[in-house]
């Protein structure tokens, strides 16, 4: 782990600068629906070396624009692959050529909502990609249930990480020096995730938890985080911060974590009823088995609503 870890540390400090692209960025509270204008709004931290991304569930294709090195706005240049790599998300690849960059993406979109997050793999000493949410449609504010003032949204999370990743797709590179700086895939990311919103006090906060890392040497786990500090607005956009989950005992997790603020997160909540919530994250040195990391991550969530059977909503549903 340290050692793929430390083959990207020179390309994480130039990822963090943005050589290339700049890096751009009960009782309910009653909320008046928004126009139907579409809203993104991602912060600069999280957005990162994207302009955007547009997935069609539909006809199973993505267009990502704005990333270093992927050429002109593509569609249908990335290739949906038919094993997905993170639970709950589509995974597309893209490379041009055998020597061209390769870029993973993990999307998914519901009830108006669409996300994701893309990560090219090391070459030439770099990195890029960032994380992309957006709401089409009007808003209306989730509804607590009875005598209760807060909703539980809960789902998978998925992420890259500047890291060398397993070797799955690349295209063949035939009779070249081997001295050649050849491109390589990403290390990934995938883990589940609650988030509770109370419409009291219109604040944020949840955990991204099981998270595991899928790096060429294989697979590690990772430290659990939390979501801290988040604010809900009138519009169903919310942001706030990261730190380490206190309680984890996982390899990579400070011994004493409490307070350390190791990224971003926001998002936007969508859907009948506000029934899904999108959003991304940004992470950075957020394990000590690792150096110099930096992390891009997404996450589609749905409403924990009657009848759901999975354990968070079966707990957060009882009075």
């Amino acid at each position: 782990m340290k050692r793929t870890a430390a083959m990207c540390a020179l390309a994480l400090g130039v990822v963090a600068c943005g050589d290339g692209n700049p890096f751009t960025d009960g009782t309910t509270t009653t909320t008046p629906p928004s126009t139907g204008t579409p809203v993104s709004g991602v912060p600069a931290a999280i957005l990162n070396d994207l302009e955007r991304i547009d997935f069609n569930a539909a006809t199973n294709t993505l267009t990502v624009t704005g990333l270093t090195q992927d050429g002109v706005p593509l569609v249908n240049e990335y290739r949906a692959i038919a094993s997905t790599f993170a639970p709950g998300y589509v995974t597309f690849t893209g490379q041009n050529d055998p020597l061209g960059r390769h870029a993973t993406a993990f999307v998914a979109s519901r009830e108006g909502l669409q996300a994701g997050v893309v990560m090219t793999g090391p070459q030439f000493n770099k990195f890029f990609g960032g994380s992309f949410f957006e709401r089409s449609g009007t808003y209306s504010a989730p509804t607590a249930p009875e005598s209760r003032f807060d909703v539980t949204y809960y789902g998978n999370y998925a992420g890259g990480i500047n890291s060398s990743g397993p070797i799955t797709d690349l295209f063949p590179v035939v009779g070249v020096d081997p001295d050649v700086n050849t491109p390589s895939q990403t290390a990934y990311v995938r883990g589940l995730m609650f988030v509770n919103v109370d419409l009291n006090d219109m604040s944020v906060e949840g955990e991204i938890y099981d998270r595991t890392g899928v790096f060429s040497g294989g697979f590690a786990d990772l430290p659990d985080l939390v979501l801290v500090e988040g604010t809900l607005a009138g519009d169903g956009t919310f942001s706030g911060n990261v730190e380490f989950d206190a309680t984890d005992t996982n390899s990579g997790t400070p011994s004493n974590p409490v307070g350390n603020d190791i990224g971003d997160f926001a998002g936007v909540i969508g859907g009948p009823g506000g029934n899904a919530m999108a959003g991304g994250i940004t992470l950075s040195e957020f394990s000590d088995d690792l150096e110099n990391e930096l992390e891009y991550g997404v996450f589609v969530l749905d409403l924990c609503e009657t009848g759901n059977t999975d354990p968070i909503c079966v707990n957060a549903l009882q009075p």
